[in-house]
């Protein structure tokens, strides 16, 4: 995943997500992270209308910050080692891309600074009279010689982006779900074990969006168990 890659208004994930970190005042860590997830999900929805090579990288960090806001909201979901390996990486390259943009600005900052004094005249160049065996076909295979021993250029494959469901349309199908049944299983909505992590982390924040609406309640008879589903507006119940 390349650290920059242009936007109108940004120059690449790392420079979004810094922003909303430094924000807040946050150390980089995964809680930070955590804490930044729905706005980092919200600016990327906003981009929409770009072009899918500019916004390619945006969603495929975005899934690494799903994961994060994951585990800090379901402490029984576990993650593979390349999962966690992809966190550690992000924050590492985070912090690394925060280092950079400080020394870039004050590089910067130096450059624009005015000089403090007028330079001289300056010193003539030394005259230089080549090797009478240096001629142009010499020079040729020398330069010829060198591009040959230049490492060849790998070809990276190619990552497809998959399609997410957006949280406004999992809290649409997820009212739609509970209004047609007496209780509901969060399990057997959100697939838990069967469907992408990503989904089910998105099933979640869609209960947790319609449990603040007051649209349904919820039950949990032990730590980690399944969550059932409940509304108070009940209609007669169809089965699919």
């Amino acid at each position: 995943m390349p650290i920059t890659v242009k936007t109108p208004v940004y120059e690449g994930p790392l420079d979004l997500l810094l922003e909303l970190v430094e924000k807040r005042k946050l150390l980089i860590n995964d809680i930070s992270l955590a804490a930044v997830t729905e706005e980092y999900l919200e600016r990327v929805n906003a981009m929409a209308s770009a072009p899918v090579g500019e916004t390619a990288e945006f969603v495929a960090l975005a899934a690494t910050l799903l994961l994060i806001k994951s585990r800090s909201l379901l402490p029984f979901l576990s993650l593979t080692g390349e999962e966690e390996r992809d966190i550690k990486e992000l924050e590492y390259r985070l912090a690394l891309y925060q280092i950079i943009k400080k020394a870039g600005s004050g590089v910067a900052a130096a450059m624009s600074a005015p000089y403090l004094f007028e330079g001289g005249e300056p010193e003539p160049a030394p005259l230089y009279a080549p090797d009478l065996s240096v001629t142009v076909e010499s020079i040729s295979n020398a330069v010829h010689a060198l591009i040959d021993g230049f490492p060849q250029a790998l070809m990276l494959p190619k990552v497809a982006v998959k399609k997410m469901v957006s949280l406004e349309e999992m809290v649409t199908r997820l009212e739609a779900r509970v209004s047609n049944a007496l209780r509901l299983s969060f399990k057997e909505f959100s697939g838990l074990g069967k469907r992408e992590r990503t989904e089910v982390v998105v099933s979640f924040l869609a209960l947790l969006e319609l449990v603040k609406r007051g649209i349904i309640k919820v039950t949990q008879e032990r730590d980690f168990g399944d969550i059932m589903l409940e509304s108070d507006s009940v209609s007669t119940p169809t089965y699919e």
